[in-house]
């Protein structure tokens, strides 16, 4: 199965060498390795001051690829966030609290949330950007904390939400614990890791994520073609999830 990847990345981080910093070039590696169909963010937009800089390049550039989604990563903390969702037909909003230092009860969080709820936009909410072993030493930044997720998350239970990164003990707490947040898989290991995974929390709750190009897709695909556990399972994770949440 071609699955839809909800977690794909363009652009250039100071800690590695990307190969993937175009549309064009991203477009080829998921075509390549299977993927049919992504929702893309920018790179450059975690650690650049203001991230509508490289979010206004994405959405130009993606026009010519169809398989791409492209998702703007607004930061609330900055005072013209508000104009990152005046784009047509949004998928998706990113947000990143910890590289952009705000904590998820801050007012112009709720305010977001408020949009978002009205508007019918899910929230992809990225937990961490690279694994907190292998960061730098100089910029050590630790994940966004569970609980402080599931808190948000039934403040604003109307909202689709889809935590991006998350360990594979991150995960149970944050689907087990609300009924509104979904987990990708891409950084969820362990041993049989979907069939482990599904014991504790449903397959409506589980999405097709890769990371890439932090990660391998190879590996995402890996935990699905390797996985025993049922059809309808796979499809849940693979698509069926990702077009019930993105109405794709």
């Amino acid at each position: 199965m071609n699955p839809f990847d909800v977690n794909a990345s363009i652009g250039h981080w100071p800690f590695q060498k990307f190969d993937l910093t175009t549309p064009a070039a991203l477009c080829r590696h998921l075509k390549k390795t299977g993927i049919r169909r992504a929702l893309v963010s920018c790179i450059d937009s975690v650690l650049y001051p203001d991230p509508a800089v490289f979010d206004d390049i994405l959405f130009k550039t993606a026009k010519a690829h169809p398989m791409l989604v492209p998702v703007p990563t607004v930061n609330p903390s900055l005072s013209n966030w508000r104009a990152s969702l005046r784009r047509d037909s949004l998928a998706a909003v990113k947000i990143i609290p910890n590289y952009h230092r705000y904590n998820l009860d801050d007012p112009s969080v709720a305010e977001l949330a408020g949009i978002l709820e009205k508007q019918k936009i899910p929230l992809l909410i990225q937990m961490r950007v690279d694994d907190e072993r292998n960061q730098c030493p100089f910029m050590k930044v630790p994940g966004v904390e569970t609980e402080k997720i599931i808190r948000f998350a039934r403040r604003f239970p109307k909202i689709p939400m889809v935590c991006l990164c998350p360990y594979f003990g991150e995960a149970i707490q944050l689907a087990q614990k609300t009924a509104n947040l979904h987990v990708d898989i891409s950084f969820i290991e362990t041993f049989q890791t979907l069939q482990t995974l599904l014991k504790n929390i449903p397959s409506s709750r589980v999405l097709f994520g890769s990371h890439t190009p932090f990660l391998c897709a190879e590996s995402a695909l890996m935990k699905l073609s390797a996985s025993k556990i049922p059809a309808k399972a796979i499809e849940d994770i693979a698509l069926k999830n990702a077009g019930r949440i993105f109405k794709l």
